[in-house]
């Protein structure tokens, strides 16, 4: 649940703590809040922060940024999502569903593979939507 105070909010940096848009590993916990625009809170009220780590996503969200995820956000062709995979941990990606495939794309400076699932491919939990970052060097 947001806080607010004098026009900025804080959100909870999740138990998930950290998304990876790079190698997969295991999450780890974070326990503290995030400073967020209360313009931006008031309309994502169930949202939570994620620090990025890996430069899957880099030509869009350096590493290190915090990511605001609105779990109830329906992704669309092209979002940014947070999704957790059968066989990996949670991961951020850009989302694209076709009629029978779910196609989870980086947007990086260096050459990542697509993760594409099928209709017999494990399941794939979209954790939220990203709608809105914040980069590392700006929060000092």
């Amino acid at each position: 649940m947001p806080v607010y105070s004098s026009g900025e909010a804080t959100v909870p940096l999740l138990t998930l703590g950290r998304v990876h848009a790079g190698a997969l590993t295991d999450e780890e916990g974070v326990e503290r809040r995030v400073e967020v625009p209360a313009s931006i809170c008031s309309r994502h009220p169930r949202a939570f922060a994620l620090v990025v780590e890996g430069g899957c996503m880099n030509r869009v969200i350096p590493e290190g940024s915090h990511v605001l995820v609105d779990p109830d956000r329906e992704p669309q062709n092209g979002s940014i999502v947070v999704v957790e995979t059968e066989g990996y941990q949670a991961v951020m990606r850009r989302w694209y569903r076709g009629s029978s495939t779910l196609m989870l794309t980086a947007d990086s400076y260096e050459k990542h593979e697509d993760m594409v699932f099928g209709m017999d491919d494990g399941p794939v939990r979209v954790v939220g939507t990203v709608v809105w970052f914040q980069p590392s060097k700006e929060m000092e």
